[in-house]
């Protein structure tokens, strides 16, 4: 007699899932991948997504154990070869040549709300990767990105993304696009208006936007 169906979920690249229910418990990676509609078997890469967030590469005739091993979701690539990165100094093995902002929130982990995702760049400041945007991946350089909690500053009616519960006034005005000479002012939300002190370390809470003084002169 065959044991109760079992109910996994396979995604794809996205980390869209779908329910797939099998009859064995102890399924092999290519009864996955046809159960879940994915042929022939092999034009596709699967990679179990384990519950403390790494890919584990399954093989087409490895067996898994899903009554034990705690493994629920899947993820299937049509590819022939995978590529390395690192995110948050964890190595993954990924399927496809490109990967988004919101992907690699959820393979970190983090909050998708309050956390953004960088990429590292060698020779400049990192790159944030924003939720709906793709980034390369290369076979020749393993891209390295991090996440961290992401503060939402508005200077002078645009908004900018920051990595730091802190930023400095040089800071500020560098990422609104003036000279620091020209000063910044803090508003808070009653509108009240500080002038900030060269090299000054603000603190960041919500509620609090930050530009440059407008000087104006009658003509």
């Amino acid at each position: 007699m065959k044991s109760t169906t079992d109910c996994i979920m396979v995604g794809d690249a996205d980390l869209e899932f779908k329910d797939v229910h099998l009859d064995d418990p102890v399924p092999t990676g290519r009864q996955i991948l046809e159960k879940s509609g994915h042929h022939p078997t092999t034009q596709y890469l699967l990679f179990a997504w384990l519950k403390d967030g790494a890919l584990d590469p399954i093989r087409l005739d490895e067996t898994v154990d899903i009554r034990h091993r705690g493994v629920e979701k899947f993820i299937a690539f049509r590819t022939d070869r995978s590529i390395l990165f690192v995110l948050n100094d964890r190595r993954f093995m990924w399927g496809s040549p490109t990967i988004t902002g919101r992907v690699l929130k959820l393979l970190a982990g983090v909050d998708m709300a309050t956390h953004g995702v960088w990429l590292e760049q060698r020779d400049q400041a990192d790159c944030l990767v924003p939720d709906d945007e793709s980034v390369s991946l290369s076979d020749e350089a393993i891209e390295r990105f991090h996440t961290a909690p992401c503060f939402l500053l508005g200077i002078e009616d645009k908004e900018y993304y920051w990595p730091k519960d802190t930023i400095t006034t040089e800071e500020i005005a560098q990422l609104g696009g003036w000279d620091p000479s020209e000063g910044v002012i803090e508003v808070d939300a009653d509108q009240n208006e500080r002038q900030l002190s060269p090299h000054e370390v603000v603190a960041l809470k919500p509620g609090l936007t930050y530009g440059k003084k407008l000087q104006w002169k009658r003509g």
